[in-house]
């Protein structure tokens, strides 16, 4: 179990570092990663499993404790980050399969690595997983509801199928991991150490798959699908900082708020646009797979290194008052 507890240490400490050397790997020697695309429903589901058998009801605290902040996320998720990759879409005037990928992007939940984001920002955590679970269970309705209305203008979506990949993608494994929880309860309490190291090398995967499949298409649209992604990827933060500014939110829920929109589920929108359009639209996710994870992990450092400096400043001008104190008797 050490040996678990260590590796769930090293891919903290270290996951923009992992997810930038797996990502490169992939792109220089896709023919060792292409063979993982086949796998990459499989691995999201078990993501999703693996989500559901280490879910508790203090997961669903929030929901109960702040209903209002909670509704705020993810509706904000559900209306903003589509709305962005739409105009996005037209401002640079992307194909039809890219542009779709992206408003495909802008549709999924929020991604499971946004609480792990949290946790290294020093952020709301309770509020994190809580949205993140909320947005989760919403997404069979909410994700093909919202790209038949935004990518509906590019081409007829089918509402119908798309429902059906999300509840076998997202929904059913969640159930299962919730039934095993419930059935298996000790079992379950002991696999906690370990399923978050299997589940992070199932993103993994997940990434090295959908970046290698897509690697000539990366490569030939070169710093344009970067651009348009890593800005729809910053206005989720921006979006976020507002939203928690305006509603007068603490420094800490504010930074989950920015997280749970900015970070997506990259991995199920690689997943769905390979399922149902072309690998062009799994382009969007496939480099949010990447973008994601790293601008997150420099934005949650900052985060972090901001808090001890604020620290250290406090504590030198508690330590100058109390110098500056004549002495009493």
């Amino acid at each position: 179990m050490k040996m678990f507890s260590k590796m769930n240490y090293v891919f903290r400490e270290y996951l923009a570092w992992i997810v930038v050397l797996t990502a490169a790997a992939s792109l220089i020697v896709p023919s060792g990663f292409a063979w993982l695309a086949a796998w990459v429903t499989l691995m999201l589901q078990f993501i999703m499993f693996t989500m559901g058998a280490t879910m508790k009801p203090s997961n669903f605290s929030e929901v109960f404790r702040r209903p209002g902040r909670v509704l705020v996320v993810v509706a904000s998720q559900y209306m903003f980050m589509p709305l962005a990759a739409f105009i996005f879409a037209r401002l640079f005037q992307l194909p039809t399969e890219i542009a779709l990928g992206l408003i495909l992007l802008g549709s999924v939940p929020g991604g499971t690595s946004s609480n792990v984001l949290t946790y290294l920002a020093k952020g709301d955590v309770p509020l994190s997983i809580t949205a993140t679970s909320v947005s989760t269970l919403l997404s069979p309705l909410l994700t093909p509801l919202v790209l038949s209305f935004y990518g509906g203008t590019y081409i007829e979506i089918a509402f119908w199928p798309m429902f059906l990949s999300i509840v076998k993608v997202v929904l059913v494994p969640i159930v299962l991991g919730l039934l095993a929880n419930r059935l298996f309860g000790v079992y379950a309490e002991k696999a906690n150490s370990f399923l978050p190291t299997f589940s992070s090398i199932a993103v993994l995967m997940v990434l090295a798959g959908t970046v290698a499949v897509n690697r000539d298409n990366l490569v030939s649209t070169g710093w344009l699908i970067f651009v348009v992604v890593l800005l729809h990827n910053f206005s989720g933060y921006g979006a976020g900082y507002l939203i928690g500014r305006i509603m007068g939110y603490s420094k800490e829920s504010t930074r989950a708020i920015a997280l749970e929109i900015g970070v997506q589920n990259s991995g199920l929108a690689a997943s769905l646009g390979l399922a149902h359009f072309t690998p062009l639209a799994a382009l969007a996710g496939a480099t949010g797979a990447l973008l994601d994870t790293l601008i997150g992990s420099i934005f949650a450092n900052l985060c972090a290194k901001s808090d001890e400096r604020m620290e250290h400043k406090s504590l030198l001008a508690s330590d100058n008052s109390t110098v500056a104190q004549p002495f009493q008797y």
